[in-house]
């Protein structure tokens, strides 16, 4: 009698053990079916996007920027306008930092803070630029944990809910990517805070445009999480050649 139950104690213990492990297989194999979707040939990592980006907030409904990334060399650019300045935000390939403002360096403190000329704002700026718009492909090079949230309707569509914790926060560290089950497109992300998983962003993703044989998701419309208000889009205008 004592050996039947250890014997299903083990294989309790063992089978909890393999649903854990399917878990975390079945989301990781959902991502992955998800980035090959978007980037057949694995561009990804070496690839070198320019693109224009209009970016309307209801707070600043003009904002426009132009995003140079470089995989391959690491190199970055974002270049967005700033109370009628062109403000120029630049990683070279020795990881170097510059910000200009109409091309030119500043040193005046103020002007500094007035138009956000700091630079320990370019690497920051680059893993979210590299994130969003590398997505779904990003996500490894960022990625701490993934786990499967289940199958779910996102915007009105069947999808993979998948959550990851980032190793470091990109707005924070926790994300849900929900992954079209039709297509294996990204659809959408809620960005959410750990203490307060009513507080943060969802985005609902709209179209796609390729761009070195990638599908990029093209649209992205930023609402508030808990209440759905609405507080900006990214749309990518144009790939520069």
């Amino acid at each position: 009698m004592k050996r039947n139950k250890m014997y299903h104690l083990i294989f309790m213990i063992v089978l909890i053990s393999c649903n854990d492990l399917e878990e975390a297989i079945d989301a990781s194999a959902i991502l992955n079916k998800s980035i090959a979707a978007h980037d057949k040939n694995k561009n990804w990592n070496t690839t070198s996007i320019e693109i224009q980006i209009q970016e309307p907030r209801i707070s600043n409904p003009k904002r426009y920027s132009i995003l140079k990334l470089n995989n391959r060399s690491g190199t970055f650019e974002l270049s967005r306008n700033r109370e009628g300045h062109i403000v120029k935000y630049s990683i070279n390939e020795k990881g170097e930092n510059s910000v200009l403002l109409d091309d030119n360096e500043v040193i005046d403190s103020l002007v500094i803070k007035k138009y956000r000329l700091d630079t320990s704002r370019n690497s920051n700026y680059r893993r979210f630029y590299s994130m969003m718009y590398g997505l779904p492909m990003s996500i490894p090079e960022y990625l701490k944990t993934i786990n499967d949230g289940g199958e779910v309707i996102f915007n009105k569509e069947a999808c993979y809910k998948i959550v990851i914790e980032l190793k470091e926060p990109i707005i924070t560290k926790f994300w849900n990517v929900y992954i079209s089950k039709k297509s294996n497109y990204v659809v959408g992300v809620e960005i959410f805070h750990e203490d307060d998983k009513e507080k943060g962003e969802r985005m609902y993703f709209e179209n796609l445009i390729e761009i070195n044989e990638m599908k990029l998701p093209r649209i992205r419309h930023w609402l508030d999480l808990k209440n759905d208000d609405y507080g900006g889009s990214d749309i990518i205008i144009k790939e520069i050649n």
